[in-house]
């Protein structure tokens, strides 16, 4: 697994060696970042379901200022820590190790970029979005990019936050949505 684009481009990443934790593939992240845009000075994201952090390192090797890593994993973490130290990016990263439920539930900071990468076996996709929805955790023009299953499906608008479009890359469902009001 490697950087793709930006300052780290070619880096090639840990990855996390575990059942519980899928590796974004390198085509996958590449119709992600054409998606949403090649280059994102100034952003703040925030990479839920961190696993080896790739989604949150690719963006940050394209311009975002800070990316909070959030896993609950042990292992996930500690290559997550590798990772940004590795590439050096300590000043843009903050890592915590936590439930979804519990750091969503807590946190107060907006983010104008979201990554769900969740284990294709958590079927409370739905939830996630609507906990992000109604704590108003998405800036205004922000983005949420949800990657799940092919098999599986999450609901079109959700309190306000709707699915703009989809891809599907190999067993991958891929969609990108935002505020809809």
């Amino acid at each position: 697994m490697r950087v793709i684009a930006g300052t780290f481009r070619s880096r090639v990443l840990n990855e996390v060696e575990s059942n519980n934790t899928r590796s974004t593939k390198d085509r996958v992240k590449e119709q992600i970042f054409n998606s949403v845009g090649p280059y994102f000075n100034g952003l703040n994201v925030l990479d839920l379901f961190s696993g080896s952090g790739s989604l949150g390192i690719e963006a940050i090797s394209r311009g975002v200022d800070k990316c909070v890593f959030v896993d609950s994993d042990r292992l996930a973490i500690k290559v997550i820590t590798d990772n940004i130290l590795k590439l050096k990016i300590q000043d843009k990263s903050e890592i915590i190790q936590s439930l979804y439920i519990d750091y969503l539930s807590n946190t107060t900071e907006q983010f104008d970029l979201v990554f769900l990468d969740p284990p294709y076996s958590l079927e409370e996709l739905d939830l996630v979005i609507s906990i992000i929805s109604k704590r108003k955790l998405l800036k205004k023009d922000g983005r949420i990019v949800c990657l799940y299953s092919k098999n599986c499906s999450i609901k079109e608008k959700n309190n306000d936050i709707i699915e703009y479009k989809q891809k599907i890359s190999g067993i991958t469902k891929i969609s990108f949505m935002k505020w809809g009001v």
